[in-house]
């Protein structure tokens, strides 16, 4: 009875989490290009700052499944940050609201989005569709000693 009540709690914390998460960070992209101009050192920062950020969420993807022990709080975390991110990035009559069609917040939106998918799938979400992983069968203790004597 406490589990299904844990669960639920997990994915109600996780996704104003994932939600919070994509509003600083797509914030934090728009100003990417803040110095783009001033030459190659600020590009190759702003292209590495990007990554780095990439590697952060999906370990904070796959940490959530790990944590709240069960794929969905994943979904959960991902569900919300994609809300945000697409909440930010709606068209307005004036332009976009944080981003701008350039290569590096389209890297950051497509690139985001990959990450969670990899992160989701890398947790098993979709076990239930192959079915239960096939293990060894066990083997008593003595048998392997005994093999071996022979």
């Amino acid at each position: 009875m406490l589990s299904p009540v844990l669960t639920a709690a997990t994915l109600v914390v996780l996704l104003p989490l994932g939600a919070a998460a994509g509003l600083f960070s797509t914030t934090g992209a728009g100003w990417l290009l803040l110095y783009w101009d001033a030459g190659p050192w600020p590009r190759t920062l702003a292209v590495a700052g990007l990554l780095a950020f990439l590697a952060l969420l999906y370990c904070a993807c796959r940490l959530c499944a790990w944590g709240g022990r069960r794929p969905s709080a994943s979904v959960a975390f991902a569900a919300g940050f994609l809300a945000s991110v697409i909440a930010l990035v709606g068209y307005m009559p004036g332009g976009d609201l944080v981003l701008t069609n350039h290569i590096t917040h389209n890297a950051y939106l497509f690139g985001a989005m990959l990450v969670l998918m990899l992160a989701i799938i890398r947790s098993d979400v979709f076990a239930f569709l192959t079915g239960p992983r096939a293990t060894a069968p066990a083997v008593p203790r003595g048998y392997q000693s005994m093999r071996s004597s022979e």
